[in-house]
């Protein structure tokens, strides 16, 4: 980034801690209009990047909102304001951009996923595509309801390790069993298990 860039975010920064909160909230929609009216260079988005995530650190739950709404679903959404939103403990913030956003990477999900509630990892389980490394950390974590989230989502990989320890639940959870039975790429030797855990 520029000394220039630099010199305009610091500024920017100043101008907005003299706002009053709605003043604030208006300054965040027009970011986030601007931002979504077009497509801009990597370093144009990397100016983006760093005065909305200075805006996230001044505005209210409100404005939370409306950004992780309105950013959950933009492939080109700055990356640092995604990951900001998605580690909000307010899962109503961080549920939108943990179920859709794109931006979000395994790293991301996985960091999320070992510290906040089972509400956060309830949201990454209804994700459209879950990768493996994502997948063992919501097995080992979640609760019952993550579990069937997780077998019930087509979309979710599981790693070996991953069905041995969800065919481990089933074998209480008849509602997580019946998902099991409906799965088709449980490996062919833990079938004798899933198949013990359904008698």
């Amino acid at each position: 980034m520029t000394p220039q860039a630099k010199l305009v975010i610091t500024q920017f920064e100043e101008a907005l801690g003299k706002l009053s909160s709605a003043e604030r909230l208006a300054v965040q929609r027009e970011m986030t209009d601007l931002f979504l009216a077009t497509s801009y260079t990597a370093a144009q988005v990397a100016i983006f990047n760093a005065v909305m995530s200075r805006l996230i650190e001044q505005i209210d739950r409100r404005g939370l909102l409306e950004m992780s709404g309105r950013l959950a679903t933009v492939d080109h959404a700055p990356a640092h304001v995604i990951v900001r939103l998605s580690t909000s403990d307010d899962i109503a913030v961080a549920g939108p951009v943990l179920e859709k956003s794109n931006v979000l990477t395994d790293e991301n999900l996985v960091a999320v996923a070992k510290t906040k509630s089972q509400d956060h990892l309830a949201a990454i389980a209804a994700r459209e595509r879950i990768n493996e490394v994502v997948t063992d950390v919501l097995v080992q974590r979640g609760n019952a309801d993550v579990a069937q989230r997780l077998v019930t989502n087509m979309g979710a990989r599981f790693s070996e390790i991953g069905f041995v320890r969800v065919i481990h639940g089933a074998s209480t959870n008849e509602a997580l069993r019946a998902a099991l039975t409906l799965r088709k790429d449980v490996p062919e030797e833990l079938v004798p298990f899933l198949q013990a855990a359904t008698v």
